[in-house]
């Protein structure tokens, strides 16, 4: 309701709706900005019905609201204001409804799967308008190109959380940077080439910096009223290592959630502001699908070295500018290997930016810009190298430890 009234009053209705169908009409691959393509209130427009359509398919699901559902509404958000819109999601969204009833499971098992599934939205989009068939095949294509994606997506979900072992908060980023890789190379091999797309629009970033602050400020604000004005469950959210599955309301309740919801928007806000950065579709974006993984697993404690890592890297690398978008969203997306900071430690967490940024710029080819989790793919790549190492060496240093403690015991019979 926040951001549908932001659009509503942004515009004139003609305006908003020539907007929303520029929109609705457009291939939507990375980075699509829909700031600049339709237009400051059809954006927020687009942003605030997808959002709460999300809100009312779960509550008519009876889902219960818990860190995971937090995420993957907040998900929507996010990339609705870079990707996703009413055309391109419904098919994923029906994809996994179809797989619900061939496994003859609730509908409302898989939900977040499907919201999680709208990574993957340009693909329809990409097919409908950018490959230039004609409008009607164009359209059946892609919406069956979206049922397919969403048939596959819970049944690998539960084989790529292996790989990773949790330590990547962005599991179904994995998975859809996968399939969009398989994709695309079917598309390649038939001579169809998919030309990445940037489309960025700063003009409204004095606006936004305002509306992103107070939206967070207003988070803090309800999470204090839900915690009876006080800190409580604050505490034991800094202390977990936040690796899958660590839903936050259910260990610390709604309030203390909402709290680090947003600390952690203020924080990711910040550094975009600090490093020189503006806000525009993609940045703000990833910002809020961020904050919603601050319902599951990623708090200030364990996500702050990951920024330190990702700054340094920036400022030794000479692919990007650390003011560019492309580095802005994957150093805010970078926070998904928070666990792996909780887990084995702040250096270690370091570390893992580091390496995130080496390769989250390398990644994207694989996929064309099908999948807007670029940095969800990333991540999955840099657990599954990381951890089995960390793993081992914490492991080897623990006997050596042990090994020593036996000997100054035996030295001191």
């Amino acid at each position: 309701a926040f951001f549908l009234f932001i659009g509503l009053v942004s515009g004139t209705p003609a305006a908003n709706w020539s907007g929303l169908l520029t929109i609705l009409t457009s291939p939507s691959n990375l980075l699509t900005d829909y700031f600049a393509l339709g237009g400051f209130g059809s954006a927020f427009i687009n942003v605030g019905i997808l959002t709460l359509l999300s809100v009312l398919v779960a509550y008519r699901q009876k889902v219960i609201l818990n860190g995971p559902l937090f995420a993957s509404i907040l998900t929507v958000t996010g990339f609705s204001f870079f990707g996703k819109n009413l055309y391109n999601s419904i098919s994923i969204i029906l994809g996994v409804y179809l797989y619900a009833v061939f496994v003859n499971k609730p509908f409302s098992q898989y939900i977040m799967i499907g919201l999680f599934g709208s990574a993957l939205s340009p693909v329809v989009s990409y097919i409908t308008f950018g490959m230039r068939f004609p409008l009607l095949v164009g359209i059946l294509l892609g919406n069956l190109a979206g049922i397919a994606i969403g048939l596959l997506l819970p049944p690998l979900a539960a084989q790529t959380l292996v790989f990773h072992r949790g330590f990547t908060l962005y599991n179904i980023g994995f998975t859809s940077g996968l399939i969009a890789m398989a994709f695309t190379a079917v598309l390649r091999l038939f001579s169809y080439s998919i030309v990445e797309n940037t489309l960025v629009f700063n003009e409204y970033h004095s606006p936004l910096v305002w509306i992103i602050f107070g939206f967070f400020l207003l988070t803090v604000g309800f999470g204090f009223y839900y915690n009876s004005f006080r800190l409580s469950g604050i505490r034991e959210i800094f202390d977990s290592s936040g690796k899958l599955t660590t839903d936050f309301i259910a260990n610390s309740g709604i309030g203390a959630t909402l709290i680090n919801m947003g600390l952690v928007g203020l924080m990711l806000s910040s550094y975009v502001l600090l490093v020189g950065g503006k806000l525009n579709g993609p940045v703000i974006g990833a910002i809020l699908s961020a904050v919603g993984f601050s319902a599951f697993g990623c708090h200030l404690k364990n996500s702050f070295p990951i920024l330190v890592g990702i700054f340094l890297a920036s400022l030794f690398g000479t692919f990007h500018e650390i003011t560019s978008t492309g580095m802005l969203v994957a150093a805010v997306f970078g926070t998904g290997l928070a666990p792996i900071s909780g887990f084995y430690g702040s250096f270690y967490g370091v570390i893992a930016g580091m390496l995130h940024i080496a390769l989250v710029h390398n990644v994207s080819t694989l996929h064309g810009g099908l999948n807007l989790y670029n940095s969800g793919f990333s991540t999955g790549f840099v657990a599954g190298i990381l951890v089995p190492i960390l793993d081992n060496f914490t492991a080897v240093r623990k006997e050596k430890k042990t090994l020593r403690k036996r000997i100054i015991k035996k030295n001191h019979r």
